[in-house]
């Protein structure tokens, strides 16, 4: 049978194959759709927890199979050391699926929720009442700004990837610098995330992965990443590497003079100017 896309289908058949396992002690659902914050689209895949007393037994994907049709699955280590899965089933649903040992209900009960459990969650499938004894969800989540070691080591290291850029690009070796560029990018993420907690405070929520950036980083800050991402050639990706550093450097200067953090002035000063143009051999 397969699942039609865009309702709830697939939350009654696990629902239904939950009350056949022994084993499976509680369901809960997490992400947008537990949230009900208007964020659900058409889009929106389900996050699904399925607590149990044997972890292991589900490290294979047959069990998926027993939901409905799959087109594709991946199994992955989930956060907790646990199995995942991955699954797009017939129908366009797609399901991500953790499998967690279930002495956690008890540790977040007592202990309090993880930050993914704060944003919110739902509980689908309770038949011991373990879940209705976690706290309720207040869908905030603080953030924490770096220490001035994080920050010095992150800054650092971009600058040392900003540094090979050219060189790639100058050789042609135009895959190596794409893949170097990108982790420009995920440097980059980092010091938006900063420069926002920085103006705004500890409590604005900054998400996970760029998520809602929009909504989150300074207003100037979305209005210039445009310009931070080019393309193949190696001009127009050179282009792109000076709007990157440029933009780190803003932030990353803004960050470090609101909290006293030490600012690699010298990488800086050193390596920018090798992205003005394409070194010769």
């Amino acid at each position: 049978m397969i699942i039609e896309s865009g309702d709830d289908g697939i939350v009654e058949r696990v629902r239904e194959w939950a009350r056949g396992r022994e084993d499976v002690r509680a369901v809960l659902r997490t992400g947008s759709r537990a949230r009900r914050d208007g964020t659900v689209d058409a889009f929106s895949d389900h996050d699904i927890e399925l607590y149990t007393t044997d972890p292991d037994r589900y490290e294979d994907g047959a069990w998926v199979e027993e939901l409905g049709p799959v087109v594709v699955q991946v199994g992955l280590e989930g956060p907790w050391d646990n199995p995942a899965r991955l699954v797009l089933f017939e129908g366009d649903v797609k399901v991500d699926f953790q499998v967690v040992p279930a002495g956690l209900l008890t540790t977040m009960a007592a202990d309090g929720l993880d930050d993914l459990h704060e944003r919110g969650y739902e509980v689908l499938w309770d038949p011991d009442g373990a879940a209705a004894r976690l706290p309720a969800a207040t869908g905030e989540v603080a953030a924490e700004l770096p220490d001035a070691e994080e920050f010095e080591e992150l800054c650092a290291e971009f600058w040392f990837e900003m540094a090979h850029l050219p060189r790639c690009l100058a050789r042609g070796e135009l895959w190596v610098a794409k893949s170097r560029d990108w982790t420009t990018k995920e440097l980059l993420q980092s010091v938006v995330e900063w420069h926002a907690l920085t103006r705004e405070g500890a409590g604005h929520d900054v998400w996970y992965g760029g998520t809602r950036m929009r909504q989150w980083a300074a207003p100037e800050v979305w209005e210039r990443l445009p310009d931070t991402f080019g393309g193949f050639a190696a001009a127009d990706a050179l282009r792109a590497a000076r709007a990157t550093a440029d933009l780190f450097a803003d932030l990353a200067k803004e960050v470090a003079e609101t909290h006293g953090f030490p600012y690699p002035h010298k990488a800086e000063q050193t390596i920018r100017p090798a992205l003005d143009a394409l070194p010769r051999a």
